[in-house]
């Protein structure tokens, strides 16, 4: 007899017999879920709720204070570009300044220089005059000499050498 023939046999007729163990079975589940459910899985998934919305509080608190540090951030930035263009329009402005003053530093050491050339010019012109006249005056006297060394006499030298 094979396994399968003599579980037949002990059954009776029919396999799926239903009889009394079912019905204990059927209500020791029923009964298990109730209290399974009551006492394990209300209270973890009371636990997995906290932490999910702890976790989604946390996250939409992350993404708050990351929002709000990179709104900081574009202020920042903002900021920063415009102390740059306020610092390049006052390097601009002291750049011209420092032109406009050098420019009249040059300006003012042109017209000294000018004067003093000026000045120079005078006396140069003074002095060439002074030379002129002393040379007219030695050129007078050696006429003068001259003259009197070839007439053999005294010749003033008002005359300039010029016969009389």
């Amino acid at each position: 007899m094979t396994p399968a023939a003599f579980i037949i046999a002990l059954a009776g007729d029919n396999i799926l017999s239903i009889d009394g163990s079912f019905l204990f079975i059927f209500t020791s589940v029923l009964l298990l879920i109730f209290v399974l459910n009551r006492t394990l899985f209300r209270p973890i998934n009371a636990v997995l709720d906290e932490r999910e919305r702890m976790t989604g509080g946390r996250l939409a608190e992350a993404r708050l204070l990351l929002k709000q540090y990179e709104e900081r951030l574009r202020s920042y930035e903002g900021q920063i570009r415009a102390a740059r263009v306020e610092n390049q329009q006052q390097l601009e402005a002291a750049r011209r300044a420092a032109l406009a003053a050098r420019q009249e530093v040059v300006t003012q050491v042109r017209a000294e220089a000018a004067a003093q050339i000026e000045v120079a010019r005078g006396e140069i012109g003074r002095q060439a005059e002074e030379a002129r006249a002393g040379l007219e005056r030695e050129a007078r006297g050696l006429a003068a000499g001259i003259s009197a060394q070839i007439l053999r006499r005294p010749v003033s030298p008002q005359e300039g050498g010029r016969p009389s």
